[in-house]
């Protein structure tokens, strides 16, 4: 493949995620993923709010910043009605995340009359349909559509994001190493580099004097790679202005293409997913043998009524079952709430591995990293997730704060990283002093929703607590719904707690108390303006 043939646009669309996620462009908002900002509001960063600070330093900026977590599904569901608008420019638009998206130019650019005409159409159709999306007459500056050109997809990527006034910038032909030279080092990290995760490495280099990609590819190939192995190679390829791994050309095994009918026809997302995953496996099963990997996959799904959702799917990296499996469910989601949903239930699924790269290995560390268990572990949840749905599974993140909904919130498996049989290490901020906040060991399992209840002394009056925090008579008995009637064999308490109190819209006063039942059962119980009501259980 040529240079010319490798020719790429990239469509980006700056804070996406808050677009996304439906907050306004002129208020205050962040999108925290892990309690770290990654997108910020152009009225959020005129405040001083950074990319990758916590969430915590965020608000400390700006109180009145409005905190939305992050969403991969979402990011990429709202983003189909763009790719729906350029769809009319090239049937070929490959999806890397939300927000962002490319296709090879040497085919559209001929048609167009060139890659001015081509970046300035596809910018044009981008802001119509976000224009549509956000119901705005004229797309503000800060959030309107940027094309890059470029012979490479890293090279085009980051021409889209460069600070140039147009937002149409093209790099002529052969002109693309000379482009990146002036870029920094830290730039290999972009989000459409297949050294995206490679910190590390940046950080070596920086540290070896290396402050730009013109440095790194001034160096000899042969060096860095008996320096640094395969991320030195793809470093050296990228500051060149070349595409980071050259796909193969020639033919796979037949397993790498995947098909099944759905008998029968399926009315429901999680459905076609299921089938889905078990092609997604027998593809990379294949591969694996063939030393090969996925980096580009061509989904397609049918309805029984001939109506067809077809999506090119890229990953700088490479492509697991899982990562497969969630795009089949993002693009149906899509699909779905899209003007073209499908009249009739699904009958068919299609994977087809569009295309791979050697794999160069994947290097598993010493100690206390990724092991085979971890991966069974991954496979099994994400097993689940396709049967039932992508919020079924869900692990604890730990918070900042005195209550428990705030301590410990569960969040689904795929708005993070996965590792089984890690130690939790708890964040900086959740191990404050938080004065008010309940001793360990917390509370085991904690309601959804708090069970109102009755706790009464020996003679049948309701227990209450003073403006003092001080009790009134001494717990004998505890009914509800929840628990039914039972004796109390043991009490701690009270612990109060009163927060917000400079703001009387928001302010809260409660006593917490930790009852013993004849059962054998202990529970937390809280009263709050007169009321009792039990929030949590031990074991």
């Amino acid at each position: 493949m040529t240079q010319t043939d490798a020719r790429t646009l990239i469509l980006v669309v700056p804070h996406w995620r808050t677009i996304a996620a439906g907050t306004g462009y002129n208020i205050p908002a962040v999108v925290v993923n892990k309690n770290r900002v990654v997108d910020a509001t152009p009225a959020a960063i005129s405040h001083g709010i950074m990319l990758g600070i916590r969430r915590r330093e965020a608000q400390s900026v700006c109180p009145d910043l409005e905190i939305v977590v992050d969403d991969e599904e979402r990011n990429i569901t709202r983003f189909n009605s763009v790719i729906a608008a350029l769809e009319s420019v090239t049937p070929r638009i490959e999806i890397a995340t939300g927000g962002r998206c490319s296709f090879l130019t040497r085919g559209p650019s001929r048609y167009f009359g060139g890659d001015q005409a081509l970046g300035q159409i596809v910018a044009d159709r981008a802001s119509e349909a976000l224009s549509a999306m956000i119901d705005v007459k004229q797309i503000p500056t800060a959030i309107q559509p940027r094309i890059g050109i470029a012979d490479s997809r890293f090279a085009a990527s980051l021409a889209a994001v460069s600070q140039d006034t147009s937002c149409v910038q093209i790099v002529p032909p052969t002109a693309s190493r000379d482009f990146l030279a002036p870029f920094s080092v830290r730039s290999l990290t972009d989000g459409d580099s297949p050294l995206a995760e490679a910190d590390d490495f940046v950080d070596i280099l920086q540290r070896l004097g290396l402050g730009t990609l013109g440095d790194v590819a001034s160096l000899p190939r042969e060096e860095l790679y008996a320096r640094f192995g395969t991320e030195g190679l793809l470093a050296h390829r990228l500051s060149r202005g070349m595409d980071g791994r050259t796909p193969v050309l020639q033919p796979v095994s037949d397993v790498a293409f995947g098909e099944r009918e759905i008998d029968p026809p399926a009315d429901h997302v999680e459905t076609v997913v299921f089938f889905a995953k078990a092609l997604a496996d027998g593809i990379h099963r294949q591969l694996s043998i063939e030393g090969l990997v996925c980096v580009g996959v061509l989904i397609e799904v049918e309805s029984d009524h001939g109506e067809v959702s077809s999506r090119f799917w890229r990953h700088e990296h490479r492509f697991t079952p899982t990562d497969i499996t969630d795009r089949v469910r993002w693009q149906l989601e899509g699909w779905y709430n899209s003007e073209t949903a499908p009249t009739g239930p699904l009958t068919l699924v299609r994977l087809i591995a569009d295309e791979v790269v050697p794999d160069d290995g994947y290097q598993l560390e010493f100690w206390d990293k990724e092991t085979p268990s971890d991966e069974r572990a991954v496979r099994s949840l994400a097993r689940i997730q396709g049967m039932l749905g992508s919020d079924s599974v869900t692990i604890v993140q730990h918070e900042g704060g005195r209550r428990l909904v705030d301590i410990e919130q569960r969040i689904p498996l795929a708005a993070t990283t996965f590792d089984p049989d890690r130690t939790i290490v708890l964040p900086e901020f959740s191990t404050a002093p938080w004065p008010g906040r309940l001793f360990a060991p917390l509370p085991v399992v904690v309601l959804p929703r708090a069970q109102k209840l009755e706790v009464t002394d020996g003679q049948g009056r309701r227990i209450r607590v003073s403006g003092r925090g001080q009790i009134e008579g001494t717990p004998a008995h505890i009914q509800s719904k929840y628990l039914g009637l039972h004796s109390i064999v043991a009490w701690g308490g009270p612990w109060p707690l009163e927060e917000r109190w400079w703001d009387s819209t928001r302010s809260a006063r409660q006593a917490r108390f930790q009852f013993l039942l004849a059962n054998g059962t202990a529970h937390l119980c809280v009263i709050e303006n007169g009321q009792w009501w039990l929030e949590a259980s031990y074991e």
